[in-house]
This record gives structure tokens, sequence and C-alpha cells, in this order.
């Protein structure tokens, strides 16, 4: 373990760390978080001003929904006559915008068919979205903590705004989110466009707001937009990816999000 004491500050702060990344749900505590005053500072010592914005992904972030998506994917390539698929085939490309996973998933032959294969895929999609779907673990629980913490949340998603609107109407949480914002026919992440577009919309310091996901274009757009980033390891990507795409926090579950609140 070690110990950091950042100087110049009005009051010594006692830094915890495990690793350079720590988990708080194996450290008992944030990366960097104050054992004093509870204010959090990233790994190289330099307080992070105050995390009061939080902007969260949604699929393999919110909800545990990669079988329903595979699964409207896998039926549609059934019908365009594409076989040989599985839904662990499928599983990387979650999170993606649909041209790129059609040029994935569809022979060079057949790219002049993508709006084709991603009208199709939206039906099928609408027709199972809730099949399986559900909240991670602890997601209802902490946006409410979260909000009675004062702090505002929103969510940026390559789905479309409609669509993700139903979805966390489904579940109930659809009131703890002052912008829902979809990617609808503007540049998906990690394009910083929708986080850009929340942060003006909202008036939201940037040095105030994370951006929390479970795959490189998450921690990409948060980048591209100047803003703190959260990876998630029960998402799409593992730890490991996770870690090489140097985000600013990671956790293993979602209520570890609470962790990186600034209490002070």
């Amino acid at each position: 373990m070690v110990r950091l004491v950042p100087s110049g500050l009005a009051h010594h702060h006692e830094i915890l760390f495990t690793s350079s990344r720590a988990s708080p749900a194996k450290a008992g505590r944030a990366d960097g978080l104050c054992g004093l005053c509870g204010k959090v500072f990233i790994p190289n010592g330099v307080a992070v001003k105050g995390i009061r914005n939080f902007i969260f992904d949604v699929d393999g972030t919110l909800f545990d929904s990669r079988r329903d998506i595979a699964h409207a994917q896998l039926l549609t390539l059934n019908e365009l006559g594409i076989a040989g698929f599985s839904a662990e085939d499928i599983y990387p490309n979650i999170g993606k915008p649909m041209r790129e996973t059609f040029e994935f998933l569809l022979p060079v032959e057949m790219h002049s068919r993508i709006p084709e294969a991603a009208l199709i895929y939206r039906q099928h999609y609408l027709a199972h979205a809730f099949d399986t779907t559900r909240l991670f673990p602890g997601v209802a629980e902490s946006l409410e903590q979260l909000r009675r913490c004062g702090s505002l949340l929103a969510v940026a998603t390559t789905k479309s705004t409609q669509t993700t609107t139903m979805m966390l109407r489904h579940f109930g949480i659809e009131h703890f989110f002052c912008q829902i914002q979809g990617t609808d026919q503007t540049p998906a992440k990690p394009d910083p466009f929708i986080i850009n577009k929340i942060l003006i919309e909202q008036g939201w310091d940037r040095v105030a707001a994370v951006m929390v996901g479970d795959t490189d274009k998450d921690i990409g757009a948060a980048k591209n937009a100047s803003i703190q980033s959260c990876g998630v390891t029960y998402g799409s990507f593992s730890r490991e990816q996770l870690t090489a795409l140097d985000p600013t926090w990671i956790i293993d579950a979602f209520p570890d999000i609470l962790s990186i609140v600034d209490q002070v």
C-alpha cells in the first residue's frame, strides 16, 4: 500500500492506494480517496475538482443487455441469409454504431445493404429488448444515492434517444437523468459530440464531469471531450483491456461509483 500526502493543501490528505488503478471493491475505497476528508484524487496525486456530474453509457454499464442485442443481430443475419455467427461473436461489437457493426458482420459485397440490415435489426431488437435484459446489480439504488448526494446525471449512448428513453422508463430509472442523449444521426463515440452536447446544454464544468462506460468508445469519448473517465469491468471489456486505455478510475461493480463522489 502506498501513502501519498500532497503538499500545499488546506490540510494533509492521507491518500491510500493499493495500485495505480486500484479497485474500490478490493481496496475498500476509491483510487486516491482521502481517508480524512473523503476528497477524490487521481493516482498521480492531483486533486479531482468536485466530481458532481456523471454521464453514463447504457449497454454494458447500466443494462446487462448483451443477450438480447446479440439475439436481434443473429435474427437479422439469418433474415439476410448470413450464417456461421454465434452470440459470442456478436458480444465484442456491442456498443458500436450499426454501420460499424454490420461492416464486420456482413461480407463486403453486402455492405450496400447495411441501412436495410440496421432497419431489420431495430425491428427485431424492439421485439426482444426486454426478453433477458436487466439492470446490473445496484444500478437503481446507486443512481438514487448519487442524486441524494446532489450529483446530476445524464446518459450518452450509441442507441437512439427514443429507444434509450423507452428502456430507462421500463426499468423505472428515467427520472434520475436530466438529459438522455442518444446518437441520433450524429457522430458516435469516441467522437465527443454527444458528451459535448450534454456539457453545453446542461452548463456543466468539464472538470466536474466523468464519463462511465465499459468500452474503448466510452473512454475515448471522455478523453476527446477532456473530462474524467471511469471504466467498468463487468461489461464488454476486461480489467486488462480497460487498464490499457488508462481511464481515471476502474470499478468492478456499479455501486463502486459512489466512491468517486466528492464528499467535501
